[in-house]
C-alpha cells in the first residue's frame, strides 16, 4: 500500500487535546510495527513534526492562522488532487478537515471521533456559518469513505444512525493511554507524591476531577453533589482552564464550596499519576464522551471511578467503575458517598480497575489500524 497519513493533529489546535495524543501516539506504534513501509505525512507549514517513520516524505499544506475557520475549504478544494498526484493510493484521514470522498486511485479511511455537533443543535447553532458549513460538507464525505474508524461502539452507533453508513464499513478500534506514565507503580510513589500535593497546596482527603467546565463535563452537578458530602472531603479541580473560568467561581461562591474545591491550573501529565494515586475517586460524569481517555488514565493508575452510563463511558469503563446517569445529581452523590465511606469498594474498584485498563494498549490500537488499512488496499 502506498500510504499516507494526515499529521497536522501533531502540529495545529489538537497537539494537546484528545486528537493529538492519539495520532502522536497511534503514528509511533505503527512505525514501530512497519519499520519498512514507506509513508507519507500531510503537514502543514510552521513548526514540523521530527520524523516518525523510517522512511517517510512530506506533502506540506498552507493553513491560515487567522481567521482559521476557512482551513477546510483549502483541503476541501485542493487536497484530494494533491494526494492523487503525489502518488499515494490510500488516505488516513485523522481530521475532520481532511475528511475526503474515496474517488478513482485514491482510498480514504477515516477517524470518527465524536458526533458532538450532530447530536447537540446548540454547539451547531453557536458557530460561524463558515464552521457550521465545514461540518456539514465534511461530515458529509464520511458516508463516501472506503472505511471508517470509530473509537467506540457509542461513535458507530452515532455513525449508522445520523449519517445511515452501512455497519460493516465501520471498524471500532479503541484509544489506549500510555502504560509507562499511568500505572500504580507511579501512582503509589509516596516521596514524589507529597511533594507535588504539597506544591499545589493539597492536602486531606479528597476527589478528584480533571477537565474544565465545558458544558457537556457536566461539572456543575458534581459541585452541587460534593456540597452534601462530608466537609472535610475536597475536590481537587484540575485544568488549565480553571483559575481564570468565571463561570466556575461563580459556581463556586453560590454553592459556598470556595474553601472545599483546590484549583490547580495546568498540571503536567509527568505528576498526573501522582494525583490519581492520592484521590479517593475520580469524577467523570460526563453527558457525552468519543471515548473518556482520563476514565482509563485513572483506573490504570489504580483509582475508583465514577462515571456516566451513556455514549462511550461504559465501554471504556465495563464493571470497574460506578456508572451513574449524569443528569441525576442524587446518583452522582450517591457515588461519592459511597466511595468516600466504604474502603473494600475502593479497593475493589482499585483491582477491577487496574486490570479493565490493561486492555487499552497503543500497540493494539496500531495493529487493529494496520490491518484495517491492509484490507482497505487489497480489497
Amino acid at each position: 500500500m502506498n500510504l499516507c497519513i494526515d499529521a497536522r493533529p501533531l502540529q495545529n489546535g489538537h497537539c494537546t487535546r484528545g486528537v493529538g495524543i492519539l495520532v502522536a501516539n497511534l503514528l509511533r506504534e505503527m512505525a514501530s510495527i512497519l519499520p519498512e513501509q514507506e509513508v507519507t505525512l500531510v503537514t502543514q507549514q510552521g513548526a514540523v513534526p521530527t520524523p516518525i517513520f523510517a522512511h517517510e516524505r512530506r506533502l506540506q499544506t498552507f493553513r491560515l492562522e487567522r481567521p482559521n475557520r476557512f482551513n477546510w475549504l483549502a483541503d476541501h478544494l485542493l487536497l484530494s488532487g494533491r494526494l492523487r498526484s503525489s502518488g499515494v493510493d490510500l488516505f488516513l484521514a485523522t481530521d475532520l478537515n481532511s475528511y475526503l470522498a474515496s474517488a478513482p486511485g485514491l482510498k480514504v479511511v477515516a477517524m470518527a471521533y465524536d458526533l458532538i455537533p450532530f447530536l447537540f443543535p446548540e454547539v451547531m447553532a453557536s458557530q460561524p456559518l463558515p464552521v457550521r458549513l465545514g461540518w456539514r460538507i465534511n461530515f458529509g464525505k464520511l458516508k463516501h469513505a472506503a472505511a471508517l474508524i470509530a473509537i467506540s461502539q457509542a461513535t458507530k452507533n452515532d455513525l449508522i444512525r445520523l449519517f445511515g453508513i452501512p455497519a460493516e464499513r465501520i471498524r471500532v478500534i479503541y484509544p489506549a493511554i500510555d502504560h509507562n506514565l499511568f500505572n500504580p507503580a507511579n501512582a503509589a510513589n509516596l516521596d514524589n507524591r507529597a511533594e507535588v500535593l504539597g506544591r499545589y497546596g493539597i492536602s486531606g482527603r479528597f476527589l478528584l476531577y480533571v477537565g474544565d467546565s465545558e458544558w457537556r463535563k457536566n461539572l456543575r452537578r458534581c459541585l452541587e453533589a460534593l456540597a452534601g458530602i462530608e466537609p472535610a472531603v475536597k475536590l481537587v479541580l484540575v485544568g488549565k482552564r480553571a483559575l481564570t473560568d468565571q463561570v466556575l467561581h461563580g459556581w463556586l461562591d453560590e454553592l459556598g464550596l470556595r474553601q472545599r474545591v483546590v484549583l490547580t491550573g495546568f498540571v503536567p501529565d509527568a505528576e498526573l499519576p501522582l494525583f490519581y494515586g492520592a484521590a479517593l475517586a475520580f469524577l467523570f460524569p460526563s453527558l457525552y464522551e468519543g471515548f473518556g481517555l482520563p476514565v482509563a488514565e485513572a483506573m490504570a493508575c489504580g483509582c475508583p471511578v465514577i462515571t456516566s452510563n451513556l455514549s462511550s463511558m461504559p465501554e471504556v469503563a465495563g464493571d470497574a467503575g460506578l456508572l451513574v446517569k449524569p443528569a441525576r445529581m442524587t446518583e452522582i452523590q450517591a457515588a461519592m458517598h459511597q466511595l468516600v465511606t466504604d474502603e473494600a469498594l475502593r479497593r475493589r474498584l482499585q483491582s477491577a480497575g487496574i486490570a479493565r485498563a490493561a486492555r487499552f494498549s497503543w500497540a493494539r490500537t496500531a495493529a487493529e489500524t494496520i490491518e484495517l488499512l491492509r484490507e482497505v488496499a487489497v480489497g
